[in-house]
This record gives structure tokens, C-alpha cells and sequence, in this order.
């Protein structure tokens, strides 16, 4: 079984190989970068990982198919909390990387990750509800200290609106 800093190895050779194929992607003086920005990070893989974990509290799953995806929705949150620590194409993204506190916030929203997989593999409700705080911790923390307006920039849009529901 793979340790923590041999995913992270594995996760940053992996990102390494990315980059080296992306047209947008760059390495600054030897440093990785996302082939896309950190709020793309944030609203594609976090925000939709993050949800589950979450009501995973209120709706404890039942079946070992629903306790599997928290935990795998919770590996998605620590990988999350590792990429972040890299700047990707986003124009924030050189600045908020190089800021100590980001790599803090980064690296605690990793350490909820973490603690929500062991939570999810030993079917405990209450410490997923404990990992699921950690992470509304650290996002809220995250998001005061960097991004307090919008946190989603809007990326993808209003929501299109739904037919009305047939009651016939």
C-alpha cells in the first residue's frame, strides 16, 4: 500500500508527464504546472467531490457501492488539496501559490481528504462528519483569505432551467 507522499510522487510525475504534452502548460524554472487554472481545479474535481462527503452525514449510505464512492469522492478532495499547490494557467494562480497561508489551506483541504477516506472505509458517520467540517473549515478559511467574492468566477454559466414537471 502506497504512503501519502508516494501518491503525492506518483500524482506529481504524473502531472509532470501532462505538462510536458500540453501546448499551455509550462514549467517555470523546473516547477509544474496545471495545464489549467486553479479555479478550474476547484470547481470541476473539489466542489463536485466535496458534496457527498458532506451528506454522507445526513444520508448515511447504506450499501458498500454508496460508502465507495465517498471514498472515492473523499481521494478526489485529497488529490484536490495536492494539485492546488501548484499554480496551473489561471491569473491568480503564480500569486495565490507562492502566499504560505494558500500552501496551509491547500495542504488541510488534502488532510480532510485523507481523513474522509479512512472515515468512509470504516463506515463511521461521525468521523466523516468530522472530516467533512475540516473541510468546510479550511475552504471557508481559503476562500476568506483569497477569493471572498465569487468563488466560482461563474465558470460554467447559469444553470439552464428545467421543464416544467408534468403532474398528468
Amino acid at each position: 500500500m502506497y504512503s501519502i507522499k508516494m501518491k503525492v510522487f506518483a500524482l506529481t510525475a504524473a502531472m509532470a508527464s501532462l505538462t510536458a504534452c500540453s501546448n499551455e502548460s509550462q514549467t517555470t524554472e523546473g516547477q509544474v504546472r496545471l495545464p489549467v487554472s486553479l479555479n478550474e481545479v476547484m470547481v470541476a474535481l473539489v466542489n463536485h467531490a466535496a458534496d457527498p462527503i458532506w451528506r454522507a452525514d445526513w444520508e448515511q449510505p447504506e450499501t458498500d457501492a454508496e460508502w465507495r464512492e465517498v471514498e472515492r469522492m473523499a481521494y478526489q478532495i485529497q488529490i484536490g488539496g495536492a494539485l492546488l499547490q501548484f499554480p496551473g494557467t489561471g491569473p491568480m494562480d503564480d500569486e495565490w501559490v507562492a502566499e504560505p497561508a494558500w500552501n496551509v489551506f491547500a495542504q488541510q483541504m488534502s488532510d480532510a481528504g485523507r481523513h474522509a477516506v479512512n472515515s468512509a472505509r470504516s463506515r463511521d458517520r461521525t468521523l466523516i462528519r468530522r472530516a467533512g467540517d475540516q473541510l468546510v473549515e479550511s475552504c471557508e478559511a481559503c476562500h476568506m483569505a483569497f477569493k471572498p467574492d465569487l468563488p466560482t468566477m461563474d465558470m460554467f454559466g447559469e444553470l439552464s432551467r428545467l421543464p416544467p414537471v408534468s403532474v398528468q
